[in-house]
């Protein structure tokens, strides 16, 4: 079964808010092996570009932006997706143009992105005027404003049809857009898998009462040659979901490294669904 629309397939959502929804996000989600400038295999932590990543389920993009300046504002080249260096992906091109694609399938219309700018590099108070300019030009009648944030998906499917993607700014200049995504990291990259569990452990009471959008970084290097870890068996074990008493419950956004090769996706939806048809009943 695909997971491409799955929002709109699961009407038992409709009772949550964004903040509320358990979604299965990709850590630096531009940084695929396909880019053609990605180079070093220590900054590659996908498999697929971000609009394939969208189409096997995945909900938040985890991007970081690098103003290049030596392309004019209005240029598709100036702002590039990164890690250290940049993969060649652009903002414009690799999500904006792709995510009108996917809208402009009638069975896309419930299913809600959250494009999480989580770094800005090289960026002035002109440049983040520049980009905001650019976001509410190209993707304007699909933003869901932060002042809608009190309101559940069902409520924006039926109020505001259309309305589907959230901009999670990781600046004060934002605009009405929604504040940045809060990243639960354990500040350490190379931990062993259960040292990272040990963390989620403790971070997860935080996420899972605390408002607003918040992530849980569930991704890690290997140690010798500090390339991002598959540890896919590891968490399907951990999230598995089963019944409002799984350990997936106690959070929102799980960002993982090679995230179509888990089944983050599956867990997340079941997860997502039975929550919702618990505040339905409440």
């Amino acid at each position: 079964m695909s997971n491409q629309h799955w929002m709109g397939d699961s009407p038992e959502i409709g009772s949550l808010p964004i903040d509320q929804l358990i979604l299965p996000g990709s850590h630096d989600s531009g940084m695929d092996k396909l880019a053609d400038s990605l180079t070093l295999l220590q900054e590659t932590t996908q498999d697929v570009p971000c609009i394939e990543q969208i189409r096997g389920g995945i909900r938040v993009l985890d991007l970081r932006v690098r103003a290049n300046r030596e392309y004019t504002p209005d240029s598709p080249n100036r702002y590039k997706l990164f890690h250290l260096n940049t993969s060649g992906r652009t903002l414009l091109g690799d999500v904006i143009h792709e995510l009108q694609q996917f809208y402009a399938n009638p069975d896309s219309a419930r299913e809600i992105i959250i494009l999480d700018f989580h770094q800005l590099d090289n960026f002035s108070d002109k440049e983040h005027q520049w980009l905001l300019e650019l976001l509410d030009r190209t993707l304007g009648g699909r933003i869901v404003p932060y002042a809608l944030s009190h309101l559940t998906v069902g409520q924006l499917w039926r109020e505001f049809p259309g309305k589907t993607v959230v901009i999670a700014y990781n600046h004060w200049q934002r605009g009405p857009h929604w504040p940045g995504v809060r990243h639960g990291w354990s500040g350490e990259d190379t931990l062993s898998t259960d040292e990272l569990k040990a963390f989620m452990d403790q971070a997860a009471g935080g996420i899972r009462y605390s408002s607003g959008l918040r992530s849980i970084q569930c991704a890690k290097y290997n140690k010798v040659l500090y390339t991002a870890d598959d540890f896919s068996d590891r968490i399907d074990q951990w999230f598995d979901s089963q019944d409002l008493d799984s350990y997936i419950q106690q959070f929102t956004i799980i960002n993982t490294d090679w995230s179509l090769r888990s089944r983050i996706v599956e867990h997340c939806i079941h997860a997502c669904r039975l929550r919702g048809t618990a505040q339905q009943q409440d």
